[in-house]
């Protein structure tokens, strides 16, 4: 078991995904030096001035003094003394002390003032540029994830690791570091004054760490599940409102804004309910930490009171130890109050390690495949989504021509598209093999495997920008000829010559600003640039009216010219003319024939065709 650290704010086990992320921050450890050089010039002189005020009240008021005899006894500590009366002298014996008193006073305020700036400067930029690098990794590892991943993961979560997590787990670790940092310098320069002034009521003093350390340790386990708490409400929040965004239609087409309504309203109150107990632990930790602090005050007035008839303190050190005291509460309070950020810190590194640490998709393969014909081959392929789950596929075989069209028609549910799936591993066989040109598709190369296939689904994804951009998207280095030509085989040469921006038109978030057949179309001229060996049409027809589908149709036919095609459909008019087509039910291939074939058999496709309207069951 591990074992926790004794200071209260955090244990090993909390720390280990923060250390991690610490490698995004060690490039930059040359700032990080004089980040603490600059921090240590800001607690010198915060303690020097609670030191300056003891000989501004016992000598400043004086009248001048003579200067001070060398000690010529030689030796370091005897000439570090010499050094030492002559600068006291120079400060406050001589009758320019009324101008250099107050010179020397500005002096270390510029120099706090300066170092504080640098500090803060510099671990900012080196926070923000970690940051930066983090969240170029996370996108990074995003790319690498696998379908399965996308689908069973809410957006809404996903969006928030990669901005509010990313951004938590360093920005935090900056402050706790500056706090942890000078603050902590702060305390100890200032203690060094407090023992140098008077050590006996700097014992008093010392009775506030441990009783400071106990309240800080407490609050700290009351926070951490509050926090944690909050910080998946927020991801719950993210995923409601993406949800509502994307889904505007179907919430306002089906009356469905009180139901939206409700779902934020009870986050949202949770989220308030969480910050208000937060609020509520922090409000309260300050007052008790004055309170510890000020029963430690009353103390230490009480005996220097004593001490002071004694004869045994001066006014002048008496009022520099509560000066130094005084400007030791608030970097005291700072530590005290450290565990929120510290406890936020370590929940958004955990996230996101966890993030990172998410399997990726494998891409064991080593073969690159040249010159593809496009002949396809499931061997005896299972496919269970879940161990215990029913299976997508049974026992699935087939044997796929080069240049062949193949049609996959069933039910929904049927295996239709997670047979179309495989093919580009997007999921995974349970057992059984699938072969590409005789090779399995577990030994190419996942880059290589993909490069061979264009797909054309029903659920077009456009990205937001040109038509040019859209379309290039599966080609890069195209020409804008060679654009222009997928666009006119993809039945939009219209789009392009009806808009005064051309190929450099917006097309809106998704393709928002198209029809639902141009948004079709676009994707074809994006599958036809690719010019791929192997083409997979997922329901492309569907939700259409006829005359975009009859154009999307004559697209489809150029794009399927010498290609082998798959081509998955619940409406079986669009199917007539595949070379073969494949009956699905339950995971098993029932039949499979050419359309009269299976039409002359009058059997599972025959009743499909004859009754559409139950092929959407």
């Amino acid at each position: 078991m591990i074992e926790k650290l004794t200071f209260g704010l955090f244990t090993q086990e909390d720390s280990r995904s923060f250390m991690r992320l610490m490698a995004y921050i060690r490039p930059y450890k040359t700032r990080i030096i004089f980040a603490l050089i600059a921090i240590f010039g800001v607690a010198a002189t915060e303690s020097y001035l609670a030191a300056f005020i003891a000989p501004l009240v016992n000598q400043g008021f004086a009248p001048p003094s003579a200067p001070p005899e060398l000690n010529t006894a030689g030796g370091i500590i005897a000439t570090l003394q010499n050094w030492k009366d002559q600068f006291t002298y120079l400060i406050w014996g001589t009758p320019n002390k009324v101008w250099v008193v107050p010179v020397f006073f500005i002096f270390l305020v510029i120099i706090r003032g300066i170092s504080r700036f640098v500090s803060t400067y510099l671990l900012t930029w080196v926070s923000v540029m970690a940051i930066s690098h983090l969240r170029r990794d996370m996108f990074a590892k995003m790319l690498q994830l696998s379908s399965k991943f996308h689908q069973e993961t809410p957006s809404g979560t996903v969006l928030m690791n990669m901005v509010q997590m990313a951004e938590q787990s360093i920005s935090n670790a900056s402050n706790v570091f500056i706090v942890l940092t000078r603050d902590t310098m702060i305390v100890i320069g200032l203690v060094c004054v407090l023992l140098y002034l008077n050590w006996q009521l700097s014992l008093v003093v010392a009775l506030m760490f441990p009783l400071l350390s106990l309240l800080s340790r407490y609050y700290r386990n009351r926070l951490k599940d509050i926090i944690a708490g909050a910080q998946l409400s927020i991801g719950t929040m993210n995923n409601v409102v993406n949800e509502v965004h994307q889904g505007h239609r179907v919430v306002k087409l089906f009356g469905g804004q009180r139901q939206a309504a409700e779902r934020f309203t009870a986050v949202n109150d949770t989220i308030v309910r969480l910050g208000k107990k937060i609020t509520q632990a922090t409000a309260a930790r300050s007052p008790f930490s004055e309170l510890i602090a000020s029963f430690a005050l009353a103390i230490v007035i009480f005996i220097a009171l004593w001490q002071s008839q004694q004869g045994h303190t001066t006014i002048g050190e008496f009022m520099a130890f509560i000066v130094a005291m005084l400007q030791m509460l608030s970097p005291i309070k700072n530590l005290a109050n450290i565990s929120i950020p510290m406890q936020t810190m370590f929940i958004a590194s955990d996230a996101v390690c966890q993030f990172l640490d998410t399997e990726p998709e494998k891409d064991n393969g080593t073969k690159i495949l040249t010159n593809v014909e496009g002949r396809l081959k499931f061997d005896n392929v299972d496919v269970r989504y879940h161990a215990d789950g029913k299976k997508a596929l049974d026992s699935f075989n087939l044997d796929i021509r080069k240049g062949e069209r193949v049609a996959l028609v069933g039910r929904s549910g049927s295996g239709k598209s997670t047979a179309v799936n495989l093919l580009p591993r997007f999921v995974e066989p349970s057992s059984g093999a699938v072969y590409l040109d005789d090779v399995n598709i577990e030994d190419i190369k996942l880059d290589n495997l993909r490069s061979q296939f264009a797909l054309v689904s029903q659920d077009v994804f456009l990205f937001e920008g040109t038509l040019l951009e859209n379309v290039r998207y599966s080609r890069p280095d195209a020409t804008e000829e060679e654009v222009l030509a997928a666009l006119k085989a993809a039945n939009l040469q219209d789009l392009v010559e009806s808009s005064p921006h051309g190929l450099n038109q917006q097309i809106g978030a998704n393709g928002n600003q198209l029809s639902g057949g141009q948004r079709q179309r676009v994707a074809i001229a994006r599958a036809i640039l690719k010019d791929a060996p192997i083409l997979l049409l997922d329901e492309a027809t569907s939700a259409l009216d006829n005359e975009s589908e009859r154009l999307v149709q004559q697209a489809l036919e150029r794009l399927m010219e010498n290609r082998t095609s798959i081509i998955v459909a619940h409406r079986l008019t669009t199917v007539e003319q595949a070379d073969r087509i494949i009956v699905m039910d339950d995971g098993h291939i029932v039949e499979q024939g050419s359309h009269d074939q299976l039409m002359a058999q009058n059997g599972y496709y025959a009743m499909l065709r004859n009754m559409p309207k139950q092929i959407a069951s």
